[in-house]
């Protein structure tokens, strides 16, 4: 009898030491946690800026991304220069204060530049040009009266897991990891080549809404998230390594707007890019608090 009247009695004791450690339990306000943290969405700046990018196939068909254009369009003929014409006149309504586009600007900034400014002298022709670099950045910016264009791209080098790439059999390698079916539920390649397709019975300006439009952005994007990412997952990593390098190139991208922005001003950023990187950099720009991003649509549909 003893010992169990003991047993109660440290019980309680232990109990009671308990409650006076951890205290009486208090609700949490999470509108006076938030209220004290600091808010990282406020904008320090004198102006934000706006951000529009304009979404493009490659005119001059380089053969650099995974799908391979099998349709061309003359861009240099005399419909498509007209069409030309009316696209620009279209983005000229957003003013855009400085035109940024899809070259290395370590590398290729001032040569281009140097061709910008004989072009707009008359001691550079760019009638032979196809690139959308020369037949929107280069027309658009002087309709404009800009002294400049800005090269924003950047390189991402491989820094992900090394393999022998002579002797890798991706399908291979996916079937013996049981990855396959689930990595190639999604046909990309169909999709890119139906719309290859239509680029050649639309008009430019008809076609690149379509491009544009936030539903495509996101599917196109999606590659990355079924087809690409499972690849080595478990194992090397290959696919998650592969959409990092397309991530890393993106955010360098985004530095480099950042970089040239001038928050004292009220900026209008156009980027003339591929149309594969604007769902990436639209989410950034979309998340940063120092950017208002401005759906290209919303000028080429008026």
């Amino acid at each position: 009898m003893k010992n169990l009247i003991y047993g109660v009695t440290i019980l309680i004791l232990f109990t009671s030491c308990k409650q006076e450690i951890e205290g009486p339990k208090e609700k949490v306000s999470q509108t006076r946690v938030y209220s004290q943290l600091p808010d990282s969405t406020e904008f320090i700046g004198k102006h934000k800026a706006k951000t529009m990018m304009l979404g493009v196939f490659h005119f001059s068909n380089p053969q650099r991304d995974s799908y391979k254009p099998k349709f061309e369009v003359d861009v240099l003929s005399e419909k498509r220069q007209l069409e030309i014409d009316q696209l620009l006149s279209k983005i000229a309504e957003y003013n855009p204060t400085k035109i940024l586009i899809e070259a290395n600007r370590i590398r290729s900034d001032s040569l281009l530049n140097s061709h910008y400014s004989n072009y707009i002298k008359g001691n550079f022709s760019i009638q032979e040009e196809k690139n959308e670099i020369f037949q929107l950045g280069f027309k658009l910016a002087e309709k404009l009266g800009h002294e400049r264009i800005y090269s924003t791209d950047a390189r991402a080098d491989w820094f992900g897991v090394e393999l022998d790439w002579d002797n890798y059999d991706e399908d291979a390698y996916l079937k013996s990891k049981g990855q396959l079916v689930k990595s190639t539920r999604y046909n990309p390649e169909k999709r890119a080549e139906i719309l290859d397709s239509l680029k050649t019975t639309m008009t430019l300006t008809d076609f690149l809404i379509i491009e544009n439009n936030p539903k495509n952005l996101l599917q196109n994007h999606q590659q990355y998230l079924t087809n690409v990412v499972l690849e080595g997952a478990g194992d090397n990593y290959l696919g998650a390594d592969t959409a990092g390098k397309w991530y890393r190139r993106n955010l360098r991208i985004f530095a480099n707007v950042y970089d040239i922005t001038d928050f004292n001003k009220q900026e209008r950023i156009l980027m003339i890019y591929g149309h594969g990187h604007v769902w990436t950099l639209r989410q950034f720009f979309m998340d940063s608090p120092d950017y208002d991003y401005i759906e290209v649509n919303d000028y080429l549909r008026e």
